[in-house]
C-alpha cells in the first residue's frame, strides 16, 4: 500500500478546507477511532490530532502499531479520484512491530464508510476517546485461544511498565475485551503516584492492548502475538506513555504482562 500523494501537494497548493456539519470540526486534540476490515481481521487505532497547518494536522496513530499520520478533510472532488466531500487519513510507515507494514490511505464518506486507496478495502471513522479505549476485535487473538490464556472476568493480571507494577482486575466483559481497575502493588519509579487507576483490555486483531489511565496520564501496553510466551503465562510487549490532549508520546518502556499469576 502506497501513501496517497495528492494530500501533500494539495497542502503545498493552498487549497481550501471546507468545514461543515460533516465532518465535526477537526481541532488539535481530538481522538479519531479508525479500524480496516482484512481477511476478517478488524484492525484498530486511535488517531490524535496534532497541530494543523493549510488545513492539515499533523497526527499520532495508536492501536494494532504506532505511526505517524495526517488528516484532512476536502470538500471538493479529491484530484485522481472520484471522491468528494471526504475526510483523509494519511497513515505513515509504523515505527513499531505490526502486520500492516505499509503506509496506507483511509478515504471516509459522510456516513463514517470508506475505503483504503489503491486496495480497496472497507474502512471506516468515528471521533471518539482515547480513555474510553478503541473499537477492536470481537473475540481473543486466536493464538491466546490457543494457548488456552482467553481472558476470564474475574482474573487478576499484572502488568509491569515504566519500573511500576499494577494488578490489573479483569471486572466487566466488554465487546472487544475487559475493562477494570489496575491498582499499584510496586513502585521503583522515584515518583510518587497514586495507588488507584483504570484499566481497558482490548482485542485489536492478532494484537492484545492494555491501556491504563489516571486523571491525563494514559499508558498504553501493545501485545503481538507471542503463542509460547502465551503458553509460559508472560507476555512481553511495548509500552507508550501519553499525556492526553497533547500530541504524541511522553516516553517509551518494555511491558511485561503475567497472565492471571494466582
Amino acid at each position: 500500500m502506497k501513501p496517497f500523494p495528492g494530500l501533500i501537494l494539495m497542502a503545498l497548493f493552498g487549497a481550501a478546507f471546507a468545514q461543515s456539519p460533516w465532518p465535526p470540526r477537526l481541532e488539535t486534540g481530538q481522538v479519531w477511532n479508525l479500524t480496516i476490515e482484512a481477511q476478517g481481521q478488524r484492525l484498530a487505532w486511535n488517531v490524535r490530532l496534532g497541530m494543523a497547518q493549510n488545513g492539515i494536522f499533523e497526527a499520532q496513530a495508536q492501536g494494532v502499531d504506532t505511526r505517524a499520520a495526517q488528516v484532512a478533510y476536502f470538500a471538493e472532488t479529491l484530484p485522481g479520484t472520484s471522491y468528494k466531500n471526504v475526510l483523509v487519513f494519511d497513515f505513515k510507515a509504523p515505527t513499531t512491530a505490526s502486520s500492516v507494514a505499509s503506509p496506507f490511505t483511509c478515504l471516509i464518506q459522510p456516513d463514517g464508510k470508506g475505503t483504503v486507496a489503491l486496495i480497496g478495502l472497507p474502512c471506516s471513522a468515528s471521533l471518539g476517546s482515547a480513555s474510553a479505549g478503541i473499537s477492536g476485535s470481537a473475540g481473543a487473538p486466536i493464538w491466546l485461544k490457543e494457548a488456552r490464556r482467553e481472558p476470564v472476568a474475574g482474573q487478576t493480571w499484572r502488568l509491569e511498565a515504566f519500573n511500576v507494577a499494577w494488578n490489573l482486575t479483569l471486572s466487566k466483559a466488554e465487546s472487544d475485551g475487559f475493562s477494570g481497575g489496575a491498582k499499584i502493588v510496586e513502585n521503583r519509579s522515584g515518583d510518587l503516584l497514586p495507588t488507584d487507576w483504570t484499566m481497558r483490555l482490548t482485542y485489536v486483531g492478532r494484537t492484545l492492548r492494555i491501556d491504563i489511565s489516571l486523571g491525563q496520564g494514559l499508558i498504553s501496553c501493545l501485545l503481538d502475538e507471542q503463542f509460547q510466551n502465551a503458553l509460559d503465562g508472560v507476555l512481553r510487549g511495548e509500552a507508550n506513555l501519553y499525556s492526553q490532549g497533547q500530541q504524541g508520546s511522553r516516553g517509551q518502556s518494555s511491558c511485561r504482562v503475567v497472565l492471571n499469576p494466582r
